[in-house]
């Protein structure tokens, strides 16, 4: 694809979403083509689920208890136009491989990330019971691997879900069910506490599950080392809903453990998120949705950099410092028809850290090793997509995905092994066509 064909493309599907009309209704949740997952109010349309039991009997004005079994297949195929994710099962940006030099092409299928979703609810005399299961194959040997397992009576929610950090009421209607790489979309135990009220206020507060990932010193002689989480996360999060959709606004507050000379040291982390989604027609139809985060220390909450140990590291001077990160996300969902619909995505992330004592920089072979350098990381993303759906169950779509890399290193000495620098940038880009086929049962 040449430089024309790819400013060119995306703009005449810009102008198209912009210039038609709306005409289908929003689907979410059950639309075939959408990743998002269940909520604790479950509005069902007509159709699927096919494996579903309805008590007879009521109370309260329900079905005593209402079971069902839902199968999410996906085909999902890829096609990279160029180097930097051939590796990568998902368009994660954070992960181009910017010291890689192959730009050959890639046809890659597979039906891994397909979900088996199981729901349970039953009506009690003190209040309604909510149980929900969901798993796809995506795990290293492709067996089936959890994803969500949580319950939900009256105001507590517990289990495994999407973080309260974020805002599980929005998804973008992408081909990649990984999610923005830009977006906040992490699964951990958590316990949450929610409150609502007749002006559709809710107001959420809990505790996550720490999973601190701490950068450390490979120097040998370095006094600091690892150390268990003692202490969860701290979330709270309150969040307007309307007619016009909700507008959501959370905070976490962190402590990152480590040991200095086998004692217990600690450094604090935080951040907050401000996210909604937006009707823009009276029909409630193209949803606008977004999402931006700041903090430092919750690197590992963003999906792009998620399990690079990037939430804190030790400086020049032996003392660990939290690293600050921002970044976030847009969309909009636009419907031509009932049975045609596109989607279009932007994103950025940054990550700034302060002079790291020493590392080797990930990526480069030979290993190139840092000492007191800083990292400076900017991701840069979009996509834009077409959906077709014959049937409520059926969506064909496909998508183009475009990213780019840039990773920046300043500091006292940078060894590639045959010259010494203060300062080294890469950069790379990435194109793909996603495809697929999505289908309900």
């Amino acid at each position: 694809m040449n430089r024309k064909t790819r400013i060119v493309l995306p703009l005449v599907l810009v102008l198209l979403l912009l210039g038609s009309n709306a005409w289908a209704q929003h689907g979410y949740g059950w639309e075939a083509g959408s990743g998002k997952t269940y909520d604790v109010e479950l509005d069902l349309p007509p159709g699927p689920p096919i494996f579903r039991m309805t008590s007879e009997d009521s109370l309260h004005g329900k079905p005593k208890y209402d079971y069902f079994m839902l199968v999410k297949a996906k085909f999902n195929g890829v096609y990279d136009l160029e180097g930097g994710l051939q590796d990568q099962e998902t368009f994660n940006v954070g992960k181009i491989d910017v010291w890689g030099n192959d730009n050959s092409n890639r046809y890659w299928t597979d039906m891994h990330q397909s979900q088996v979703r199981f729901r349970g609810q039953r009506e009690t005399e003190g209040g309604t019971l909510v149980g929900y299961m969901e798993g796809d194959f995506w795990g290293g040997n492709k067996g089936y691997r959890l994803r969500h397992l949580w319950v939900d009576y009256k105001f507590v929610h517990f289990g495994q879900d999407w973080t309260f950090f974020g805002d599980k009421g929005i998804w973008p209607n992408v081909l990649d069910w990984d999610g923005p790489p830009s977006g906040v979309w992490r699964r951990e135990p958590e316990l949450k506490f929610y409150f609502t009220n007749d002006s559709h206020w809710q107001f959420d507060v809990g505790l996550g599950q720490p999973g601190a990932e701490v950068t450390l010193n490979i120097d040998p002689n370095s006094q600091v080392s690892k150390a268990y989480q003692p202490v969860p996360d701290f979330i709270g999060a309150v969040q307007k809903s309307g007619d016009f959709g909700h507008i959501r606004v959370t905070g976490i507050y962190r402590t990152l453990e480590y040991k200095v000379l086998d004692e217990n040291q600690s450094e604090p982390g935080y951040g907050g998120t401000v996210s909604g989604f937006i009707q823009t027609s009276s029909v409630k139809t193209n949803p606008i949705q977004f999402q931006f985060y700041a903090g430092q220390g919750i690197a590992t909450y963003v999906v792009s950099f998620s399990g690079m140990n990037f939430d804190a590291a030790e400086d020049g001077l032996g003392n660990m410092k939290s690293i600050p990160t921002y970044g976030g996300w847009a969309a909009y969902e636009h419907f031509f028809t009932p049975k045609w619909h596109a989607n279009i995505v932007g994103g950025f992330s940054n990550f700034s850290s302060h002079a790291i004592t020493a590392f080797d920089i990930p990526g480069t072979d030979p290993n190139i090793h840092a000492t007191n350098t800083s990292i400076d990381l900017n991701h840069y993303y979009g996509l834009i997509n077409i959906m077709y759906t014959p049937q409520p169950a059926l969506t064909f779509a496909i998508e183009l995905n475009l990213g780019n890399k840039e990773s920046k290193y300043e500091g006292d000495d940078i060894d590639t092994g045959s010259e010494h620098l203060t300062s080294l940038e890469q950069s790379r880009s990435a194109q793909r066509i996603s495809f697929g086929l999505f289908f309900d049962f």
